[in-house]
């Protein structure tokens, strides 16, 4: 076995531990709300549209970003990426982040072009560049109008020697001024942020509301329960955080950070999963939120409210990935894509990540065709309650 093999294993059985604390399900409080009760099914055809490109083998995250009307970015975390013509993930680089950008709204049809970072040699890197001190994972993002693109980022830092290697420190914003450009054009800076005087970090999804930006911020210890964070949306677009106000209850309303003390916000959402997505969906004038449930083999489960702030229901189960059912699976990630066309108009787009416990799967020829990739899922959206 390879040095470069050798660490693509340790790296990912790292991170599959992280996945560990990162995806157990919890029992969840009362419903607060009615749940949206639907079942989905593979969308297998739009599973296409991510091996477009014979040098990017699988990766995970899979977060996407409307930029203009038929165009969207995809944001993924750590990549597999070809060094060369040969196109196996043991002879790849794998990469803390990387991106791409569809041209269509339909995964069925559209194109995709891959980017990725290089380092002076030429070899693929993050796209998002490592520090001397950290690395990033992407989060969600939102462009402001016609205006720049912000992106959150989570900040990871090395500890050889103590326990899994390496671990979460804060987040940081990427400001990309020239979002219509290609990416290998982008004008771009990363602001470092402050990490809040609580356990909340922002940046799992994004949403616009009115005058401002409103971030869904995780919980890291334990349940990975949902807070919420919002900033005006001007200052948002130039990177500027400062003015940040979280949601402290119906009593308190919204506290700037300075204020709200050491307790922390209100968590809105008991198990907000450690990845999601959060819109607000015009055919049932609800926000629905969508995530993964579960210990390894998981379940993607819809929650709906009336209002940001809540109340939110109980999560509804709207489709189990078959890779949940085989040996040592690990299944994360699920988020919906509301920019994107279904098979028809009652469809909402939803991925998740399939992997396994061991990193040895990821590279049998079944395995670098099948895990360690997102697959698409069509969820046919019924009636509240119905």
């Amino acid at each position: 076995m390879g040095l470069a093999l050798i660490r693509h294993h340790t790296y990912l059985r790292a991170r599959i531990a992280i996945a560990l604390f990162a995806y157990v399900l919890v029992a969840c409080a009362a419903p607060q709300a009615e749940p949206i009760v639907a079942t989905g099914r593979a969308f297998a055809d739009a599973d296409r549209l991510f091996h477009a490109d014979p040098r990017w083998l699988g990766g995970d995250a899979a977060t996407s970003v409307p930029l203009s009307p038929g165009r969207t970015l995809w944001l993924f975390g750590d990549s597999f990426v070809a060094r060369s013509n040969v196109h196996t993930r043991a002879a790849a680089a794998f990469v803390h982040n990387t991106i791409a950008i569809e041209s269509g709204d339909d995964p069925r049809t559209a194109s995709m072009a891959f980017a990725w970072g290089r380092d002076a040699r030429g070899l693929p890197a993050p796209f998002f560049p490592d520090t001397r001190r950290n690395w990033y994972w992407p989060g969600s993002g939102v462009r402001i109008g016609e205006g720049p693109l912000v992106i959150f980022l989570e900040k990871i830092i090395a500890t050889p020697g103590h326990g899994l290697g390496f671990v979460p420190d804060g987040y940081a914003v990427a400001v990309i001024a020239n979002p219509d450009a290609s990416p290998t054009r982008w004008r771009s800076r990363i602001v470092e942020e402050p990490a809040p005087p609580f356990d909340a970090v922002p940046g799992s999804a994004v949403i616009r509301d009115g005058d401002h930006v409103v971030v869904l911020a995780i919980r890291q210890r334990g349940v990975h329960a949902g807070a919420l964070v919002r900033y005006r949306s001007n200052a948002f677009a130039g990177g500027d955080l400062s003015g940040a106000e979280w949601w402290a209850g119906e009593t308190r309303g919204w506290v700037a950070t300075a204020r709200i003390g050491k307790g922390g916000p209100t968590f809105v959402i008991d198990d907000a999963g450690a990845e999601c997505s959060l819109q607000w969906d015009v055919r049932l004038s609800v926000f629905v939120h969508v995530a993964s449930y579960g210990f390894g083999a998981s379940t993607i489960g819809v929650r709906t409210a009336p209002a940001l702030i809540g109340p939110w229901s109980a999560p509804h189960t709207v489709y189990r990935p078959p890779e949940s059912d085989r040996e040592r699976p690990l299944v994360y990630a699920g988020k919906a894509h509301p920019e994107l066309v279904g098979p028809d108009t009652r469809n909402s787009v939803v991925t998740y990540v399939a992997n396994s416990f061991d990193p040895k799967d990821l590279l049998t020829p079944e395995g670098e065709q099948s895990l360690y990739w997102p697959h698409f899922v069509a969820v046919p959206l019924g009636e509240p309650g119905k």
